[in-house]
């Protein structure tokens, strides 16, 4: 029987994940140092990083000069104006409503646990008009180390004093699916296919919400 059901933000609530890869492709090949292409799978390869090692790896990537701190500063600023003005609700999972009905009537509490800043994550559980069901919202900003570490997950589990085996988190990257399989969690992958993602991990895949409650009930029934 389900608990507690954790969500991540960008690429599950939000179908971002994509726009902000577009976005992180154009700003890596503006600042690399060599003409050859970078392969999708490389970019791939940073899907989901807390923001310190992204911008570690964009360095790696694009073999720049300049410091970590400096391409950090460079990547806020190109691309805040297109996320500050992004219609989110075009991109709202709307589904997710359907799971959050399920949640309730089932006594099954929800949190968030994003690599995302806490203002922007409230920014957009607000917006879409959801933020007064989750319980519990967990920022990787507020940690020494974010995901693909356990301790955001780890966190959430001990808010709520649950065991793992009485929760499931629902991943789209890499390395969130690792963070939550590192605190012990059973984890639902949103399923990507237009962005090389390695969710071979997860215990179980959900082509759309509607999939994923459909898991979830399973899972929830089971016993």
């Amino acid at each position: 029987m389900l608990k507690l059901i954790i969500f991540d933000m960008d690429g599950v609530i939000i179908d971002s994940e994509y726009m902000g890869f577009g976005l992180l492709q154009r700003f890596v090949n503006e600042l690399k140092t060599f003409d050859e292409p970078i392969s999708l799978q490389q970019f791939s390869s940073v899907v989901g990083r807390s923001y310190q090692d992204l911008f570690l790896a964009i360095k790696q990537l694009s073999q720049s000069p300049l410091s970590v701190e400096e391409i950090g500063e460079r990547l806020l600023n190109y691309d805040k104006d297109y996320w500050e003005n992004l219609d989110y609700l075009a991109i709202f999972r709307q589904d997710i409503r359907h799971i959050i009905h399920f949640a309730k009537a089932n006594n099954i509490k929800l949190a968030v646990a994003s690599s995302a800043d806490r203002k922007h994550i409230e920014r957009i559980l607000t917006l879409t008009q959801i933020r007064e069901h989750f319980d519990f919202i967990m920022s990787g900003k507020e940690l020494v180390k974010s995901k693909p570490d356990p301790t955001i997950y780890q966190k959430v589990l001990a808010h709520f004093n649950l065991n793992s085996d009485q929760v499931i988190a629902i991943e789209d990257s890499e390395h969130g699916i690792a963070s939550a399989k590192g605190a012990g969690l059973k984890v639902i992958a949103y399923e990507e296919t237009r962005i090389l993602i390695d969710q071979s991990k997860a215990d179980f895949k959900g082509k759309d919400m509607n999939a994923i409650l459909t898991i979830l009930q399973s899972l929830h029934f089971a016993n």
